[in-house]
């Protein structure tokens, strides 16, 4: 199945004459780089990087099995999460569907590009009410945003509702799966093809544990990728970056390795605070964090900030009330905040 992208994408972005760098248009090696007005003297930092990101596609494409041409590569998924709303958004005529309780940053996106935000409160399962959707959308909403593993809560979309909302939607379906990789579900990706309009985010900064070099991976149709391109700053991912990310990405069997052990602790750690008296309900979940909800999240926030343990309130009415956002951590430190929480009052 094909789309075309050109009804959905903004007219001055369609007519826009990207950004032109000569590197890019070279393909050898051993050139004499004078194009860029770079210093001459070699520093291993004074050329501009690969505005591509060629190499590193490349090893990403292997390992997610999707071809380089549906790959955009990000400062973090947040500047893929903003081009994608200034690619398709006009300001002040277009809406986005976020839900609540969700990821943040599409909204703060959406309110920094002038775009109206239709923010849907989850049910008592925390999944969206699947027709309520369809009730707000209309002919100026331009995206859905879906976060599968769901932050803050830790649970899975269903891949079938998000077919049927993704066969039912004329605009972009992105689906953010930062938490994919602890996850025993398969990735939307897998929609390829049936569903041009759904649009995978992902990231290194989670089970790859990159969060410092800030990667964010976008899968989408080339015939987006292409305006995605146009929008993207030339050098939006530094030469250091580009080669740490690359090397870490070799050492797969390290990475499988420590998501492992982070899914085991997870669920040492849920036993754990579902025996504590001071947590009303522990969710269980599919990232690699958990949720964990008490009337004196406030308190139990303090004090364990006064043991140096410092976790992330989710207080967000009117669906989620006093929740406390917890992250797996090593088993050390897993250690460390059961120890504390069992001498809570």
């Amino acid at each position: 199945m094909e789309m075309e992208f050109e009804n959905l994408v903004r007219e001055n972005i369609r007519e826009l004459e990207a950004y032109s760098c000569a590197r890019g248009e070279f393909e050898g090696a051993g050139a004499v780089l004078l194009d860029a007005n770079e210093n001459p003297f070699a520093s291993g930092y004074n050329r501009y990087p690969d505005p591509y990101q060629r190499e590193l596609k490349q090893q990403v494409a292997r390992l997610k099995e999707v071809d380089v041409s549906r790959l955009v590569l990000g400062n973090g998924s947040d500047e893929l999460i903003d081009m994608l709303i200034r690619t398709v958004c006009v300001p002040g005529r277009d809406n986005i569907i976020v839900f609540s309780p969700g990821y943040s940053m599409y909204e703060v996106s959406a309110r920094v590009n002038g775009t109206e935000v239709r923010n849907l409160v989850l049910d008592d399962d925390f999944m969206p009410e699947w027709e309520g959707i369809f009730e707000r959308v209309d002919e100026r909403t331009r995206i859905i945003f879906f976060c599968t593993p769901n932050n803050p809560v830790g649970n899975v979309i269903p891949l079938d509702e998000i077919r049927r909302v993704a066969s039912r939607f004329d605009g972009l379906v992105v689906v953010d799966e930062a938490y994919i990789d602890f996850a025993d579900v398969p990735s939307a990706t897998s929609l390829r093809g049936e569903c041009p309009n759904v649009v995978v985010l992902q990231t290194l900064s989670k089970a790859w544990g990159l969060a410092g070099l800030r990667v964010g991976i976008c899968m989408a149709e080339p015939g987006l990728v292409k305006y995605l391109n146009k929008v993207k700053p030339p050098y939006n991912i530094g030469s250091v970056t580009q080669r740490m990310a690359l090397e870490a990405l070799k050492n797969v069997d390290l990475f499988r390795e420590r998501v492992e052990e982070i899914k085991q602790e997870r669920e040492r750690v849920l036993v754990a605070l579902r025996g504590m008296a001071c947590f009303e309900r522990v969710y269980d979940s599919e990232a690699n964090f958990l949720l964990a909800c008490t009337p004196c999240y406030r308190e139990v926030y303090d004090y364990l900030l006064a043991h140096g343990l410092v976790v992330r309130v989710r207080h967000i009415p009117p669906r989620l009330e006093g929740g406390l956002r917890i992250t797996i951590g090593t088993r050390e430190e897993n250690d460390l905040l059961i120890r504390v929480l069992k001498d809570f009052r």
